[in-house]
């Protein structure tokens, strides 16, 4: 191996894929050159490659431990790299806020776990077993002979935090999408209140939401929840102003709310949401809401208010702000809606209550980025590789992360990027959980457009996951659709993550969807989320119509999607059919047929299965056309119905699906 070869897999540059075609794809070398170019190697500079293969190969086993060590829970083993000359000394390892202490005097007894030779000498690993330690973080100073060193232990449970084995069913929603009690005209906490209520009453288990992200204020429309400003923060257009105590008493807040310019969106009802009036109201009542804190509150809120900032400080100060105080207290706010919805669900009896959902990455002009910008590659977004829904691949347009700068402060970006959204919630659903073992990366090479796989610190991002769940209590789930690599299928199962199946792309060889019965069991199963047309626009070709209304596909292209469109319908038929005995026909209505095939799928042995709110409320407009960003309206889309009236349109199916999964 050459070395610059050497440097590509120690720097995780990928060598090849499989496509989804089943062809093997083997990446250039100038391609992998430029992909570490992005990595601020300078690939001509021979002596500097040199000088990066000594420090990721060599260095490691001249250090006692690395500054992370994983400990797994099934076994207890710490693992220290000598020289093995030092086999004949002592070693002591201290991990001072647990109260351990332990002291080896024959490391010759020890297992020997790895070897690596150099310069004529041999380096070993050898594996210290220690008592049993907590799932957690913690310090620990190890002495042999005369060297001493100290690491951050990580005690990794096997699985992430696990409830109840039993079938949960729920409901997917985008919460911006609700109907508002407000009329503010986007959907808020109190009115996902209002949903939490409802689900309540149906038996259901959990509430899967879209990306609470915070996005850009000063920019409302760009509306999209999978491009945000910041993943460690919070959507203050969620905050419900009624839910706020600082709404009481206020005549700030009722003068503006007597505007023409309230009054006027109080009286919109469009089937699309306009984020430049609403963002300018809602702010203008934010104020009123803060200034109104300054004003009265209590030293118990003050208190309150200061405590949450201390706690969430590292996070609040990346947030670019002339006014710092007032986005401080409008994160407080959000964070106390969303974990009072969340204690609304445990009362109301729901196993796992709110699922949040994590973003792949974040834009690269938000703070995320500006905060964190030396982890990140130069010139090299995220995507993905030709698949059957885009040939020609796809860019996302995210930043990429630095693999190599991830485990800069011992990983604390990735540790509180969890950490953060697993707050006030009971599950975490990871978009494109691929991104922890590979991501493919976009750049220009050579004037042209390239890319190529990147591998990612896969066991230590892991093991947060792991970590971060049980002191969270909270669920994971991997979305997990496109191209995966099976070695992260097996270790998200073994590690109890459930995996995320959309129904349309269950599909057998021959295009067929798969019998019930093959239907994974460590799951989320739904028919479609936000990236697919709602079932009754799928029905009735009304995604193909949008398409050509935009000009985004012409009449032959037309032709071809809808003829492919009624062969899958026939197949969903006869899946539907063999499943329930039924005799549904091409001519059936959308309604018919998307309840009868709620119940067959509920049927399944996929442990979550989740109705999405849009399909309950038979819309035709998708929420999203994947490709698109200014030709359709994407993430603005509303429902036509409220809450209640949604549920009480479905009482029936809901009942009958609860009654097949609790059964």
């Amino acid at each position: 191996m050459n070395e610059l070869s050497q440097l590509f897999y120690l720097h995780g540059i990928g060598y090849e894929f499989t496509k989804y075609t089943g062809e093997q794809i083997f990446f250039s070398e100038d391609t992998r050159k430029r992909a570490l170019q992005c990595c601020g190697v300078d690939t001509n500079n021979y002596n500097k490659i040199a000088q990066l293969n000594y420090k990721l190969d060599v260095e490691p086993w001249m250090q006692l431990l690395p500054n992370v060590s994983l400990i797994e829970q099934t076994d207890f083993y710490l693992k220290v790299k000598i020289d093995d000359r030092q086999l004949s000394q002592t070693a002591s390892v201290s991990v001072e806020q647990l109260g351990i202490k332990c002291e080896f005097t024959n490391l010759d007894d020890l297992i020997i776990t790895g070897e690596y030779h150099f310069n004529g000498v041999r380096y070993i690993e050898i594996a210290l077993p220690l008592p049993s330690i907590p799932i957690g973080y913690y310090h620990a100073d190890i002495t042999v002979g005369e060297q001493h060193a100290s690491t951050e232990i990580w005690s990794v449970p096997e699985r992430v935090f696990q409830v109840e084995d039993t079938k949960k069913t729920g409901v997917s929603v985008q919460l911006y999408t609700l109907k508002n009690n407000e009329r503010l005209g986007i959907g808020d906490f109190s009115d996902l209140l209002t949903l939490v209520d409802l689900c309540c009453e149906h038996n259901m288990d959990y509430i899967l939401l879209n990306p609470l992200h915070l996005l850009f204020c000063d920019m409302p429309e760009r509306a999209s929840p999978y491009s945000p400003n910041s993943r460690a923060l919070l959507n203050p257009l969620y905050i419900s102003v009624d839910l706020c105590e600082d709404s009481k008493n206020n005549a700030e807040l009722a003068k503006i709310m007597q505007s023409d310019e309230a009054t006027s969106l109080l009286n919109k009802s469009g089937q699309f949401i306009n984020y430049e009036d609403v963002s300018c109201v809602k702010y203008k009542l934010f104020k009123a809401l803060y200034n109104h804190f300054e004003l009265t509150a209590s030293k118990l809120r003050r208190d309150a208010f200061n405590t949450f900032c201390d706690k969430h400080q590292p996070t609040l100060q990346t947030i670019d702000s002339q006014t710092p105080l007032f986005d401080y207290y409008l994160q407080w706010q959000a964070h106390l809606q969303l974990g009072l919805c969340q204690e609304r669900c445990m009362k109301g009896g729901m196993a796992i209550g709110l699922i949040n959902d994590l973003a792949v990455g974040c834009a690269g002009d938000g703070v995320e980025f500006k905060s964190q910008q030396s982890l990140f590659a130069d010139n090299a977004s995220v995507g993905a590789p030709p698949d059957p829904w885009a040939e020609g691949g796809q860019d996302w347009g995210l930043p990429a992360l630095n693999p190599q700068s991830l485990a800069h402060n011992n990983y604390s970006f990735y540790r509180s990027l969890i950490r953060e959204n697993m707050q006030n919630v009971g599950g975490l659903r990871i978009d494109h959980v691929m991104a922890i073992r590979r991501l493919w990366w976009c750049f220009e090479n050579n004037g042209q457009r390239d890319g190529c796989y990147i591998y990612y610190p896969f066991e230590h991002l892991l093991a947060i996951l792991k970590i971060e769940s049980h002191i969270n209590q909270s669920i994971v789930i991997g979305e997990d659709l496109g191209i995966v690599p099976p070695e992260v299928k097996h270790a998200l199962s073994s590690s109890g993550i459930f995996s995320n199946s959309l129904f349309y792309f269950e599909k057998q060889n021959d295009g067929d969807f798969l019998p019930l019965h093959e239907l994974p069991s460590q799951c989320l199963l739904m028919i479609a989320n936000h990236d697919v047309p709602p079932f009754t626009g799928w029905w009735q070709h009304d995604d193909i119509a949008i398409k050509q209304q935009y000009h985004l596909i012409d009449d032959q292209q037309s032709t071809q999607i809808t003829n492919q469109r009624i062969d899958e319908k026939t197949r969903l038929l006869r899946f539907i059919n063999a499943t329930a005995n039924l005799t549904l026909t091409i001519h059936s209505d959308a309604k018919s047929v998307y309840r009868a095939l709620s119940q067959c799928l509920a049927g399944s042995d996929s442990r979550l299965f989740a109705l999405q709110i849009d399909d309950l409320d038979e819309q035709q407009y998708p929420v999203n056309i994947p490709g698109t960003d200014k030709e359709y309206p994407n993430w603005r889309r509303v429902l036509t119905h409220t809450c209640e009236e949604i549920f009480a349109n479905n009482a029936t199916l809901l009942a009958a699906i609860d009654s097949i999964r609790k059964g």
